[in-house]
C-alpha cells in the first residue's frame, strides 16, 4: 500500500491511483505540510515500512552570481529542506514499525556539478551527507537509509522532452552514457524497490547510482 504526497494534485492521484493507494496533498517544503502528510499516511495504514524521498524542484539556469535569491530558497527549499521534513517525521514511525528504510533520490548532478544549477547541485549532493549521517542515526534501531542518484533518466519531464526534440543534444547525452541510451523510470523504481527490500538488509548508508555508466567516465574525442 503506497501513500503519495506531492504538490501536483492531478500527477499525485494518478498515481496513487495506478499504485492502488492513496493522495495527500502536500509541499514538502513546509515542515507543518510534511508532518501532516506522514501522520495521515501512518492513521490510514496503522504504520510506516518505507519512505521514498522523490521531491525535487530544478529551478532555471543560472550561473551562481546571478541566481535570484528567491530561486536558491525555493530549489533548496523542496530538494533538500523537503527531504529533512518528510524523514524527520517518518524516521519514528518507522523506528515503531520495528525498522524500515528511507531511500533520498539524489541525482548524478550532485555528484560531479553542473554548469548553471548550482542550487540543484547543491541540494543533491547535501542528500549524501544527510543519507550518512541518518544511516548512522537510526541503524541501531533497525532504519536503513540510502540514497538513489539516477542519471538522465526519459521520464516526460518537460527539460528531457525538449532535449530529445534536439538530434545533436540527444546524441551528446547518449554519448555520455555507456550504454548509448537515456534511462527509463521503471530502472530507477527497480532500483529503489531493491533498496527497500529484504535483499538490501546489509546496505545503509550507500549510494546507488543508476546512471547507464556517465559517471565512469567521458565519450570519446572525435575524430579529425
Amino acid at each position: 500500500r503506497v501513500a503519495v504526497a506531492d504538490i501536483n494534485e492531478a500527477a499525485g492521484h494518478a498515481t496513487a491511483h495506478e499504485a492502488g493507494g492513496i493522495f495527500v496533498r502536500c509541499d514538502t517544503a513546509d515542515p507543518a505540510q510534511a508532518q501532516a502528510a506522514v501522520a495521515h499516511a501512518v492513521a490510514v495504514f496503522g504504520g510506516l515500512d518505507v519512505l521514498v524521498n522523490g521531491a525535487a524542484h530544478l529551478g532555471g539556469f543560472h550561473d551562481a552570481a546571478e541566481m535570484p535569491e528567491h530561486e536558491w530558497r525555493a530549489v533548496l527549499g523542496v530538494s533538500l529542506d523537503g527531504v529533512y521534513h518528510c524523514s524527520k517525521y517518518a524516521l519514528p514511525a518507522l523506528v515503531r514499525r520495528g525498522g524500515g528504510a528511507v531511500i533520498h533520490i539524489a541525482s548524478v548532478e550532485g555528484m560531479l556539478g553542473v554548469r548553471g544549477h548550482a542550487a540543484y547541485v547543491t541540494a543533491k549532493s547535501a542528500l549524501y551527507g544527510l543519507t550518512r549521517s541518518m544511516a548512522i542515526d537510526f541503524g541501531k534501531q533497525g532504519v536503513r537509509v540510502n540514497a538513489l542518484s539516477p542519471g538522465i533518466i526519459d521520464s516526460g519531464r518537460p527539460d528531457i522532452e525538449r532535449l530529445k526534440q534536439s538530434p545533436a543534444m540527444l546524441r551528446w547525452w547518449r554519448d555520455m552514457t555507456v550504454l548509448d541510451r537515456l534511462g527509463r523510470p521503471d530502472e530507477v523504481a527497480a532500483a529503489a524497490l531493491f533498496l527497500a527490500s529484504d535483499d538490501a538488509a546489509y546496505i545503509t548508508g550507500h549510494n546507488l547510482v543508476v546512471d547507464g555508466g556517465w559517471t565512469i567516465g567521458h565519450p570519446p574525442i572525435p575524430e579529425g
